[in-house]
């Protein structure tokens, strides 16, 4: 396995992964994405790609498909693991090769563009994914279903498994997209679930599940402060990411964040 290149983080900066084999246009790629304020991590082959969005959990991952081995596989397993089903996946070859284009579509990236497009609009497709816009849900401005009010109770009495079961309930019921805030916070509590458990892998997938639902949801969100509790489980999933398995217990969980209600 090659080790990947990477840009030196100055802090927790979103990561974007890129299985780029062409040394001349890595610095094109490394430049465009620390200038939007993202971390480049580049790796040569579809191994090491797969590894690199399982490690880094980046905001976006781009994919050359000029790259050497088996690219639809490496994208079709990102796309099949639920912790990194979420990440999006921009594909990008020779405009005259269509063919290989829909491979990479088939293989399940998002996107598959000719190199011209990408090279052109890079810096509009990184700040995008990095720094995504708020969008607003069917539903974003209605009042917390009563399941949903239990759940988020239940959530900050420590009571994990108990606000799962609320709040899925609650998920259940609800017909609007708003629905998705209900099963990225139900994910973030069950992260913490897996904490207390001393669940590295288990917390991992779970808060790589949970906050790419809460991203681009408003601050406030039926009443709900999303925009502290995506910061709060951000900085936890960050800390227990360097912890690693074997000094999870170290993490203090009386950091564990309240969910605060907008009357």
């Amino acid at each position: 396995m090659t080790q990947p290149l990477r840009s030196e983080p100055t802090s927790h900066q979103p990561a974007v992964v890129c299985l780029e084999p062409d040394l001349f246009f890595v610095p094109r790629l490394c430049d465009v994405i620390e200038r939007q304020g993202g971390r480049a991590v580049i790796v040569e082959t579809p191994e090491d790609f797969v590894e690199a969005v399982d490690r880094e959990f980046p905001n976006l991952a781009l994919v050359d498909l000029g790259a050497e081995g088996d690219w639809r596989r490496a994208i079709a397993r990102c796309k099949m693991r639920p912790h990194t089903a979420q990440i999006p996946i921009i594909a990008f070859g020779s405009h005259v090769d269509a063919e290989t284009l829909q491979a990479a579509r088939r293989a399940g990236a998002d996107h598959a563009w000719a190199r011209s497009r990408m090279m052109e609009t890079l810096p509009e497709v990184v700040e995008r994914y990095l720094h995504p816009p708020t969008t607003y849900p069917e539903g974003w401005d209605a009042p917390l279903s009563a399941p949903a009010r239990r759940g988020i109770e239940e959530f900050n009495r420590g009571e994990y498994f108990e606000q799962h079961e609320w709040l899925e309930e609650a998920w259940n019921e609800e017909t609007r997209p708003v629905r998705e805030m209900y099963q990225g916070i139900l994910q973030i509590g069950v992260a913490f679930l897996q904490i207390q458990r001393n669940n590295w892998a288990g917390a991992i997938k779970m808060f790589r599940r949970g906050l790419p639902r809460l991203r681009t949801l408003p601050p406030i969100c039926q009443g709900v402060d999303i925009a502290s509790l995506r910061a709060a489980a951000e900085a936890i999933h960050h800390e227990i990411t360097a912890l690693g398995p074997e000094r999870l217990h170290e993490f203090d969980q009386s950091r564990f964040p309240k969910i605060q209600i907008v009357e």
